[in-house]
């Protein structure tokens, strides 16, 4: 099966259990270096670099349409405080003076606390409309998530879900239906199987030990705390190794494009996902500075109206085709920066010209903290 099948497959699937999500979005996460670094070849230019695609699903795409369903998220304050929330007037820079003033306030960011600790939220449409006969509805899929990680690498990950009708008809149309709390569909492709269901409020939390103690940086490598705090706070040095990850995870065929997504992807990733020291992360933020088709769109919000300037990563070469309200078109990332903080308020996805994102998260809250691990609370 070709990577966009099976991308638009995965699209339409049901959600998996907790637990197979935890240790998918750990596989999913940046890319950094390994510590037994291999001789470097002469990087290739964008006129000379293969082309290539990922032995499995291009990380491109799964980057953007299942990590960041699954909750990807960014740099926020040690204190577990609410990303955004103040701070002086945005200006409406470039994306380099954006990227390059919020690489001056991440190297400021405290590291005290037991946990490197994650809350974000997400909302996506589910893809089957519910209900009987005339009564037929769309339903969207919350989710709040929020992970845990010693400095040992123990993790956790804990998750809760809830459905609500998306639209005033669709509410409207579920009333009708009786105003149903819980639809199942199936089971799940678990051992052993389990019952595929939706709730609505307060539904279903869950929080699940997960990991080997190791963060995975890319499919088949992992660092441990130690080695992540190792890796390099030179912007052009960091872009190395996260390149040199990048392309041993691809076959021997690749675009210019499809190379920088996953370099922008896996820089973006370091923001986030793992614990790496403010230096690595200010270097992630000055490499991204660097990177072609990095634009900034100018001052913006996001769905909480938290204020920031919107950055766009185009992705050179990748189409996306998948069914429903998205045509095929150009995969492109946004972030929402606060440069005063260095903040990631929030991350999309979006195939072509189409308005409402493939793919979308919000960061709640982002740092170190002393705060136990425990099932999410509903916002």
């Amino acid at each position: 099966m070709d990577e966009i099948s099976m991308t638009r497959r995965l699209l339409a699937e049901p959600p998996p259990e907790p637990d197979v999500v935890a240790e998918g979005r750990l596989r999913l996460l940046a890319v950094a270096a390994r510590g037994d670094r291999r001789t470097r070849r002469a990087r290739p230019t964008s006129s000379t670099r293969r082309i290539a695609v990922r032995r499995s699903v291009a990380l491109g795409l799964t980057g953007a349409l299942v990590a960041a369903v699954l909750a990807m998220t960014t740099l926020a304050p040690g204190d577990g405080t609410s990303p955004g929330g103040g701070g002086t007037q945005i200006a409406d820079g470039s994306a380099r003076d954006v990227l390059l003033a919020a690489a001056v306030r991440a190297e400021s960011v405290p590291t005290s606390g037991a946990f490197w600790h994650v809350r974000s939220s997400s909302t996506t449409t589910w893809p089957n409309e519910l209900g009987r006969g005339d009564n037929r509805y769309t339903v969207e899929v919350h989710s709040v998530t929020e992970l845990w990680t010693t400095r040992e690498g123990q993790t956790w990950w804990g998750q809760r879900e809830w459905v609500t009708p998306k639209s005033p008809e669709d509410e409207a149309a579920w009333r009708r239906d009786g105003s149903p709390s819980k639809w199942c569909m199936g089971k799940r492709d678990t051992e052993p199987p389990r019952s595929n269901c939706l709730h609505t409020a307060p539904g279903t939390a869950s929080l699940t030990r997960v990991g080997q103690d190791t963060f995975v940086v890319v499919e088949g490598r992992e660092l441990t705390f130690e080695r992540l705090q190792q890796l390099p706070d030179e912007p052009v040095a960091l872009r190395d190794w996260v390149f040199d990850a990048v392309e041993d995870d691809l076959d021997p065929s690749a675009s210019a494009g499809i190379l920088d997504d996953n370099v922008a992807e896996v820089l973006a990733n370091l923001l986030v996902d793992v614990p790496a020291p403010p230096g690595v992360r200010a270097a992630a933020y000055r490499a991204l500075a660097g990177m072609p088709d990095v634009k900034s769109i100018g001052a913006t919000r996001d769905e909480l109206g938290r204020a920031g300037v919107g950055i766009l990563i185009d992705t050179e070469g990748i189409v996306v085709s998948r069914g429903g309200p998205h045509n095929e078109g150009k995969l492109t990332h946004k972030l929402i920066i606060d440069p005063d903080t260095s903040h990631v308020l929030a991350r999309q996805a979006n195939v072509g010209e189409d308005a409402d994102p493939v793919s979308g998260t919000l960061i709640l809250e982002v740092g170190w903290t002393d705060e136990e691990p425990h099932e999410p609370e509903q916002p």
